[in-house]
C-alpha cells in the first residue's frame, strides 16, 4: 500500500470518527452545555499533555490570544447547538443541517475574509436551500415527534432541531474561516487549537457564573457518561485533529473536502444502526440530504477545476 492510499484511508477513518461524534452525543445523558464543558476540559488537557511530551510549547502572540478566545467562543457555541439539536430532534436531522457548511462559507467568506462573492456558489446555495426546505417540511417516520414553542413560534421538535443545526453550521463555517487566518501564522496549529479549546472551556465557566450557576455542577456524574465523554474528547476530538493537521500537509484541499462531506453520510448510517426507529426518516428526507450533499460536492469539483485552470 503506497503512502497516498494510506493517507486517504486515515482521512476517511478520521471522518468516520467525526461521524460517530453525533452518536456519542445521543448516548450522553447530560445536557448540551455540560457535555461541551466536559469535552473542552478533557480535550484541552489531552492536547496540553501532547504539547508537553513533544516539547512543542504553548507560545502564542499576545495579540492573537483575544482572537483565539473569539474562536473558542464560536467553537463552544457551535458544539452546544450541535448537541442541543441532537437532543431536541435526532442525529439524522442534525447532520442534515450541519452539512450546509459550504453554503455558509460561500456567504460568510466575503464578509469575514474579505473575498469576492462567487455567483456560482450563490447559485448552488439556492439548491442547498431547496434541499433544506425538503427536509424541513418532510414528515419523518421516526417516533417522539412533539410540538415545541420558542419565541412564540410553534414547530415540531424536528423542525426546531434543523433550525438549530443550521445555526450551528453557520458558527462552524465562521470558526473555520477565522481559524484559517490564525493557523497560517503558526507553524504548529496544535498550539492554536489548545488555546481555542481552553478558552472555550473558560467561556462556559464565565457564562455559568454570569447566570448564577456553579460550573462545578456541570461535571458529569454517571460512569457511563464519563466513558462516552472520554471517547468523545480523546478519540473523536484530540486524536482526529492532531492527525488531520499532519494529513493536510500531504493531501489536496479537494481530497479533504470530498472526504469531510461524507461525515453526515457516516453519521446517518451509524444513527440508523444504533437507534433504529427513532432515526427512521421518510424518503423525502433522504432526497433533501442528497440534494444538499450533491451540491456541496459539485461546488468542490468546480473549485478544483478553476484552480487547475
Amino acid at each position: 500500500m503506497n503512502s497516498y492510499t494510506k493517507d486517504q484511508l486515515n482521512l476517511h477513518f478520521i471522518v468516520f470518527i467525526w461521524g460517530f461524534t453525533a452518536i456519542l452525543g445521543k448516548f450522553i445523558s447530560i445536557d448540551a452545555l455540560a457535555l461541551v464543558y466536559n469535552r473542552t476540559a478533557l480535550t484541552s488537557v489531552a492536547i496540553g499533555i501532547y504539547l508537553l511530551v513533544l516539547k512543542r510549547g504553548f507560545k502564542a502572540n499576545p495579540k492573537d490570544l483575544l482572537f483565539m478566545w473569539l474562536c473558542g467562543i464560536l467553537i463552544a457555541v457551535h458544539w452546544i447547538t450541535f448537541f442541543g439539536a441532537i437532543k431536541i430532534s435526532n442525529v439524522s436531522i442534525t447532520l442534515a443541517g450541519v452539512s450546509t457548511g459550504a453554503l455558509w462559507s460561500s456567504i460568510l467568506s466575503p464578509i469575514l475574509a474579505k473575498t469576492k462573492f462567487d455567483p456560482v456558489e450563490l447559485l448552488l446555495g439556492l439548491l442547498v436551500i431547496l434541499g433544506i426546505g425538503i427536509v424541513f417540511y418532510e414528515e419523518p417516520n421516526a417516533a417522539n415527534i412533539i410540538d415545541l414553542s420558542f419565541f412564540g413560534v410553534t414547530l415540531t421538535n424536528f423542525q426546531w432541531g434543523l433550525i438549530i443545526a443550521l445555526f450551528s453550521s453557520m458558527l462552524s463555517a465562521s470558526f473555520s474561516i477565522l481559524n484559517k487566518q490564525l493557523v497560517t501564522r503558526y507553524p504548529k496549529p496544535v498550539q492554536v487549537t489548545f488555546w481555542e479549546l481552553t478558552f472555550a472551556f473558560l467561556s462556559i465557566v464565565i457564562y455559568s457564573f454570569i447566570i448564577g450557576n456553579n460550573p462545578m455542577n456541570l461535571w458529569a456524574t454517571l460512569n457511563s457518561d464519563w466513558i462516552y465523554i472520554g471517547i468523545l474528547a480523546l478519540a473523536c476530538t484530540a486524536y482526529p485533529f492532531i492527525k488531520s493537521v499532519e494529513l493536510l500537509k500531504r493531501l489536496t484541499p479537494f481530497s479533504v473536502m470530498l472526504a469531510i462531506n461524507l461525515e453526515p453520510v457516516y453519521g446517518i448510517l451509524l444513527a440508523a444502526l444504533f437507534f433504529g426507529a427513532s432515526e427512521s426518516m421518510s424518503p423525502q428526507f433522504y432526497i433533501g440530504v442528497i440534494i444538499i450533499l450533491g451540491t456541496v460536492i459539485a461546488n468542490g469539483i468546480i473549485k478544483a477545476r478553476k484552480r487547475k485552470g
